[in-house]
């Protein structure tokens, strides 16, 4: 059987990571590794690719007129059963918001579809099956933006992150990626730690920004000049108390060289504390190496006061736009949308409401200036 470099390297990826990556395959690949199998299993290969892969993807207009040129900090490619819509949709999706680029990166935990269960999960919160680390992700996000036209791949900055934290040789494992696509990564995430329901779910301790794993990987990618996004919790869901503060203090004090990007300000579903800004604040006054990163829940839970739930932390948003033009060059936006890109626009024209109320220069930085400033390039 023929096959392409890209191929290949799509079915070396599943061998490695174990027969739960197979649905990856080309589909000859698929049949090749459903030999000696029941007609059963491989339907059901066959049903969960069907269910998580949009072949016609419909992207809904934004209702608003584009006014601002964003540089997208926060965007993966694959969902968490590592599908996706693929890079001309994205792009297409990128158009129609005024995003001229982007960083990119897959997802470094995955769904299991458990033997049990007859329906196939397309998110970590599907139902309560375990979740486990993917390094495939890497693999495949590069061979998909390599395998693309220049026009697309000059559009991204890619970032690696199918590392497992908790293993201490998750530095040596950053540097294998870095040798086998030279002069192609761009930074180093989204890895998480501190992850509520996903981390919960996921094989495994739970892992914390500042476990030797994560400060083997900090030294690589100051090394290499490589930012490091880390998705790091502020608390429990449903704790009053701050828990995992002090973690990221010493994750941001072990190595000053290295730029870290603090996803979502610490926040996620059900995470619910007052002072954030303060301790925002406060944060960026002793860490000159640290970024924020405001995409996701937090942006309508703190600073639009969406909250589900009703909680209100006392912080408004133009509490936000004081802090943010104390450090203009200090925050980034994104989408966080997860391989699928239908609804895009209306994750990038939310900001409007807060770009609005900044200075032009630093909602300039905002958008686009400081993600920029981060990236490696080459």
């Amino acid at each position: 059987m023929k096959m392409t470099r890209r191929e290949f390297f799509k079915m070396a990826a599943a061998s490695a990571i174990g027969v739960a990556a197979a649905s990856q395959m080309p589909l000859e690949a698929a049949k090749v590794f459903a030999e000696g199998n029941d007609d059963s299993a491989y339907k059901n290969h066959l049903i969960g690719d069907s269910r998580a892969t949009n072949t016609n993807v419909d992207i809904v207009a934004p209702k608003e007129k584009i006014k601002y040129d964003i540089v997208d900090s926060h965007l993966h490619f694959f969902d968490f059963i590592e599908k996706t819509d693929g890079f001309k949709t994205l792009c297409k999706a990128m158009d129609m918001s005024g995003v001229s680029k982007s960083v990119i990166f897959g997802l470094g935990i995955t769904k299991q579809w458990d033997s049990s269960m007859k329906e196939a999960p397309s998110y970590y919160l599907s139902n309560d099956s375990r979740c486990y680390y993917y390094s495939a992700t890497d693999y495949m996000l590069a061979e998909e933006l390599l395998a693309s036209s220049n026009e697309i791949r000059e559009r991204f900055f890619p970032f690696c992150c199918g590392f497992n934290c908790n293993d201490k040789f998750a530095a040596d494992h950053l540097e294998q990626v870095l040798k086998y696509y030279p002069k192609f990564w761009s930074g180093v995430g989204e890895l998480m730690s501190r992850h509520d329901d996903l981390t919960a779910l996921t094989y495994g301790e739970p892992p914390h920004v500042d476990g030797e794993g994560f400060l083997g990987i900090y030294d690589v990618a100051a090394s290499k000049g490589l930012p490091v996004l880390i998705h790091h919790n502020i608390t429990g869901q449903n704790v009053d108390k701050i828990l995992y503060l002090d973690e990221l203090k010493k994750a941001l004090s072990y190595n000053r060289k290295c730029k870290i990007i603090w996803a979502h300000v610490g926040i996620s579903r059900r995470v619910e504390v007052k002072n954030l800004i303060k301790i925002a604040d406060d944060l960026l006054h002793d860490n000159k190496n640290l970024w924020i990163d405001i995409s996701w829940v937090v942006y309508d839970y703190y600073f639009l006061d969406k909250f589900p739930t009703n909680f209100y932390d006392g912080d408004s948003l133009d509490d936000w736009v004081k802090l943010m033009e104390k450090y203009p060059d200090r925050f980034l936006i994104g989408t966080d949308k997860v391989g699928h890109f239908n609804t895009y626009p209306a994750e990038v024209t939310k900001y409007y409401q807060l770009l609005d109320k900044l200075k032009t220069k630093t909602a300039e930085n905002l958008c686009k200036n400081n993600v920029l400033s981060l990236v490696k390039t080459y």
